[in-house]
């Protein structure tokens, strides 16, 4: 919740009383406005001054009312309670009113760009909120049948990017750099059973290749480190779960992706990021053990420390332990709505907002409508 406080233009948001006038209390996919009325509310003790120390009840309690696995006392994974309360607060804050149905676009065959455009412009359809502005972004995900090669090209929006951790490299005696497990989610992998593909050609689920790219970054990019691993134990059949505890070195300016993005990047806001929080845990697995969290103040641009009800001044380096799990950057010069496919759309003269129309060829031609004040 600390990190979250400290997405600055969330915060504004909700601070300055723009949810209030989008707040959409008719979605069946949120919560009637409560998650996100109670984090505005929380939003306004922390930033009012006037405590040393808060507990977040109200939030925990709405949250846990519609999320009945946050119903208790227990430890919870930080990453979990992050994507819940990230798309709890997009669905109350929903510009979208009512959701058409849209079918997932193949791109096989398509510029990727105009794949991309299209993707997006269907998520329009059914979101559109503060978070989509700021906190999402698509990868470039394309598939391949092993048996009879055919190929599938989809772009799928995401908040969040889980990092495998790499440590056959850390053998070499090399400490593990947080760009290492980026190359690592962005290097091929052949699907297993459980996530297997159903390949039209063959008409059955195939363990397919996929190569990921990213194709757009969000202003707000929230990197998980995946830290717990499932093993199977042989001998009682049972899955056992681990945790890595080695660290990930991280920069806390400029984790630069320019090499890594696929998609147009905007000079006047590349895709070079800054820390401004760490979600830290320790202990043996994530319901469990303590979870703790260094943040860089948006007012006075400061580090703390913060421990239950502890707060201490500390440094962005300090925050680079075996415990990391959970790291916010923000794009360090400007700001590019929908992690820049607006201005891609505004540069191509498409209106982001207009309707869908196919032809046989699957290229879609779209309507001009007058945008919507």
């Amino acid at each position: 919740v600390q990190c979250l406080n400290h997405i600055d233009p969330l915060t504004q948001y909700f601070l300055g009383g723009d949810f209030a006038k989008e707040l959409n209390t008719k979605n069946p996919l949120g919560s009637g406005g409560r998650v996100a009325t109670a984090y505005a509310t929380l939003l306004k003790e922390i930033w009012s001054g006037d405590y040393s120390a808060l507990a977040p009840r109200l939030l925990k309690q709405t949250v846990a009312s519609f999320a009945p696995q946050f119903n208790n006392s227990f430890q919870h994974d930080s990453q979990e309670f992050c994507q819940f309360l990230m798309d709890g607060l997009h669905e109350d804050c929903n510009r979208v009113k009512e959701k058409p149905y849209v079918e997932e676009l193949e791109g096989f065959g398509m510029e990727d760009e105009k794949a991309a455009i299209e993707t997006w412009r269907k998520h329009l359809l059914r979101h559109d909120s503060i978070i989509v502005d700021r906190c999402q972004g698509m990868h470039r995900s394309h598939l391949t049948c092993p048996s009879c090669g055919r190929e599938s090209i989809k772009f799928d929006v995401f908040s969040t990017i889980s990092l495998p951790l790499v440590l056959e490299d850390k053998g070499l005696g090399n400490a593990l750099e947080v760009e290492d497990c980026i190359e690592k989610f962005l290097e091929g992998e052949q699907l297993d059973d459980l996530n297997a593909w159903y390949c039209p050609s063959c008409k059955k689920h195939v363990c397919a290749l996929k190569m990921i790219a990213l194709w757009s970054v969000p202003d707000i990019l929230i990197l998980h480190l995946k830290r717990f691993q499932f093993n199977h134990c042989a001998v009682s059949n049972n899955l056992l779960r681990s945790k890595i505890d080695d660290t990930v070195k991280f920069p806390v300016d400029g984790l630069d992706l320019r090499k890594h993005v696929l998609g147009p990047i905007d000079e006047d806001a590349p895709p070079v990021y800054n820390l401004f929080g760490v979600s830290e845990h320790v202990g043996p697995t994530a319901n469990s053990g303590h979870y703790t969290a260094t943040v860089r103040n948006s007012k006075d641009g400061r580090w703390y420390r913060y421990n239950d009800a502890h707060v201490g001044e500390t440094t962005g380096d300090a925050a680079v332990t075996g415990g990391a799990y959970l790291l916010f950057y923000q794009r360090a010069k400007g700001s590019a709505r929908w992690a820049g496919m607006e201005k891609v759309m505004n540069d191509r003269s498409i209106d982001p907002y207009g309707g869908l129309e196919t032809d046989q060829d699957g290229f879609t031609a779209v309507k001009t409508k007058k945008k919507k004040k």
